[in-house]
């Protein structure tokens, strides 16, 4: 059985097992509905569909998609003729194969009934069948043979299929889409249910998903891709990562992780391994003399249980979680959650190998995941923003440790969608516009909800516990609206995009994880207009000249800025009259300049905003100023009071009362142009530019789990970040006498 697969299952049992004595299960629906889209050029002629898996009597069977009957395997569905390759003429020694597979067009409104299924793959193949045999329902052998990439006899070779993996029973549904073996084309899956919706899946099309993995991982890894069929194979599938075991020759990478494995191995027979590992607890350990790594729950749910791993793993081991990474030792459960965790950690280069002692490491901070080489830079691609729903996909067999696989799962599901193509030119579903999580970094719990409005009681009902939203997603075109009160009271913050750790939201209004009781998700900016002008799309431009732009994004900027140019975008719509923030996207070579914005070719004037020297024509920071503007539609204009910078965009963002009122004050926009940092983005020395009224003011730098991670007092020059690991911090500045309180984010990469 599939690793992934083993891994849904055991996240069932644990599921079920927290249901209190005497509360019935959820009755599930052993009559599913399961649609196939087909969001491709391809046909549904040439789409093949196959249903395989186990019933509730334990029994190997298939679904029929044309009438939805389950059918027990048997030889005699063996009817097929298929290919023999290199001779190969398959277990029956004819070349015939299972007659399981149905065109897409012949399945009735693509759409079958799921019965109560376990060990459930759902194959989708494109131009033909795939060649399966069936052994049998029951006894030895039986099942099914399914495709082997690595088997050059293989009659499935070069047929491009990809799956849905699942389980259907009294529990409800648990599926998913998976990368763990390969990547063949672009898949989505959505699951509705009682008080849920959630998606998950590709939102590129395969050739977009090609190109940006080529662009996004080393040498070692390029030769994973077969350019001619567009397949994208797990690294350990592909002989140059083959190590030799198994009748394999060695091939260039088999060894890619063992410096790694090595220091990990060497560094902790000196000193202890401690790491969080979620909610199966903290555990301690060594290595010992014998090359055994053993370590002992030190709290949560394995408090006192000892978990071992018997020597080194190998690079093949530790790429796949096989092996001693998937071995009953002593205490077999907690063995398998340890190496659960260590398969995880060396594959996004999670454990500390650096000198000095480590202490407590944080396995689930997904901030410090895929930093540093040797990493699986597979698996870290399927997790970059933009290629799959949410930053969620099955990369590696245990993605689902810290909540990072594409796994969806209701007890009380009412219908599935699985589409070939995944949800490139498409809005990515057709329900949620809007995800919650219950950690920052779009990690553990998460709920995806359509526009409405949503009291204290119907959170609950969906899953959302009460002051338990860290983060979240919202699809463009929308705006959510928290509220600190049920029923829609108190203070109140708008989001119109996505906020990945609401301790520094990005309208900079305090600290606002886990205080959501109450919210609305509205079509349109709602209260909480933000639109961002594109220096280069102004409908009129005098005297500044367009140039290639390397800021995060990417595309052109507007350069050469002399004193006297501007810009101006027409019908710009402010929808209701109150405070707004100007942002803008600046980088400058020389000592900077100024900037002023304006409303109707000047009859309206916001002043002036500093802008700073960032130390490079393309080192990119942002500066800003809070104005009041009436409700109105207006042509809005920048206009360079002095030059000596560019730009790329201006950013207007509509300011909300209450809470966001608060922090506006104590964070005093009017000393915007008093403190500056750049480049930002940054990879190492932080630039500060601090006016001579905040020099020796003290400063905190805050991570996104509010942890203080330096201090000191302000003053002009570099600040040295490059030991922080990768990920989004807080400069906060706190009130001294009459003088505000500042704050400034920055991205370390």
């Amino acid at each position: 059985m599939h690793r992934t697969l083993l891994r849904a299952l055991a996240g069932l049992l644990a599921v079920l097992s927290t249901w209190l004595p005497g509360r019935a299960l959820a009755q599930g629906n052993s009559n599913l509905p399961f649609t196939i889209n087909n969001n491709s050029t391809t046909a549904d002629a040439d789409l093949y569909v196959a249903i395989v898996g186990i019933n509730t009597s334990g029994d190997h069977v298939w679904v029929n998609a044309a009438n939805s009957q389950v059918l027990p395997m048997s030889a005699s569905y063996n009817t097929v003729t298929g290919p023999t390759v290199n001779g190969n003429t398959g277990p029956g020694g004819n070349s015939k194969y299972a007659a399981c597979f149905t065109r897409l067009s012949n399945i009735p409104n693509r759409t079958f009934a799921l019965p109560f299924i376990a060990g459930c793959r759902v194959y989708i193949s494109r131009g033909q069948q795939l060649y399966f045999y069936f052994f049998g329902a029951n006894g030895a052998p039986s099942g099914y043979t399914a495709p082997n990439p690595q088997n050059a006899s293989d009659p499935n070779t070069g047929i491009i299929y990809e799956t849905i993996e699942l389980t259907n029973n009294s529990g409800g549904f648990f599926g998913n889409t998976t990368r763990v073996d390969a990547f063949n084309y672009p898949m989505g899956l959505e699951l509705t249910g009682n008080n849920y919706y959630k998606k998950t899946g590709e939102l590129k099309s395969a050739a977009d998903i090609v190109s940006a993995y080529k662009a996004n991982v080393p040498t070692e890894f390029q030769g994973t891709v077969n350019s001619s069929t567009g397949v994208i194979s797990f690294p350990s599938k592909t002989p140059a990562f083959y190590d030799g075991s198994n009748g394999t020759a060695a091939g260039q990478y088999g060894n890619y992780f063992k410096s790694y494995l090595d220091a990990i191995w060497a560094k902790y027979k000196s000193e202890d391994l401690i790491f969080n590992a979620g909610n199966a607890g903290v555990f301690k350990g060594r290595v010992g003399s014998d090359n055994r790594l053993v370590v002992v729950g030190q709290s949560g749910a394995y408090n006192g249980r000892t978990g071992i791993i018997t020597r080194e793993p190998t690079t093949q081991e530790a790429f796949e979680g096989k092996g001693v990474l998937a071995q009953r030792n002593s205490d077999g459960d907690c063995d398998l959650v340890v190496q659960a965790q260590i398969t995880a950690a060396v594959n996004r280069h999670a454990i500390s190998t650096a000198s000095g002692a480590a202490g407590q490491q944080d396995f689930y901070n997904v901030s410090r995941f895929y930093q540093t080489a040797p990493m699986n830079y597979y698996a870290r691609f399927w997790h970059l923003p933009g290629i799959s729903v949410d930053n969620l996909s099955y990369g590696f067999a245990y993605d689902d440790v810290a909540d990072q696989s594409s796994t969806l799962q209701t007890p009380q599901p009412t219908k599935v969608l699985a589409t070939w193509g995944g949800f490139a030119g498409q809005s990515g579903g057709t329900g949620g516009v809007a995800t919650f999580y219950k950690d920052c970094n779009y990690g553990g719990t998460a709920v995806s909800l359509p526009a409405g409005t949503y009291t204290l009681s119907q959170l609950q009902a969906k899953g959302i516990a009460n002051d338990d939203i860290s983060s979240l997603q919202v699809s463009s075109g929308y705006s959510v609206t928290l509220y600190a009160d049920d029923n829609f009271g108190g203070a109140a913050l708008g989001v119109t995009g996505n906020n990945s750790c609401l301790v520094n939201n990005a309208l900079g209004a305090g600290n606002w994880n886990d205080q959501a009781s109450s919210l609305k998700i509205q079509s349109g900016a709602g209260g909480t207009f933000s639109k961002q002008l594109e220096a280069e799309a102004a409908n009129v431009n005098n005297g500044m000249q367009v140039e290639t732009c390397s800021d995060t994004g990417g595309g052109q900027d507007m350069g050469y800025i002399d004193q006297g140019d501007y810009l101006v975008w027409n019908s710009i719509n402010f929808p209701t009259t109150g405070t707004y923030l100007i942002e803008y996207r600046v980088a400058s070579g020389a000592n900077g300049g100024t900037i002023s914005a304006d409303l109707n070719a000047g009859n309206i004037q916001f002043g002036n905003t500093s802008i700073p020297g960032t130390g490079g024509w393309q080192s990119w920071t942002t500066v800003s100023k809070t104005v009041t503007i009436n409700a109105g539609t207006y042509n809005f204009g920048i206009y360079a009071q002095t030059g000596g910078y560019n730009l790329n965009w201006v950013r207007i963002s509509k300011q909300g009362t209450a809470r966001v009122g608060e922090a506006l004050a104590t964070a005093s926009a009017a000393n915007d142009e008093q403190l500056a940092l750049y480049p930002n983005p940054t990879t190492g020395p932080l630039t500060l530019a601090v006016a001579p009224a905040l020099a020796g003011r003290p400063f905190r730098l805050l991570n996104t789990l509010g942890q203080v991670v330096r201090a000191g007092q302000l003053a002009s020059g570099p600040l040295d970040v490059s030991s922080l690991p990768g990920g989004l911090y807080l400069l906060s500045v706190p009130a001294q006498g009459d003088q505000p309180a500042l704050l400034r984010r920055f991205t370390k990469q």
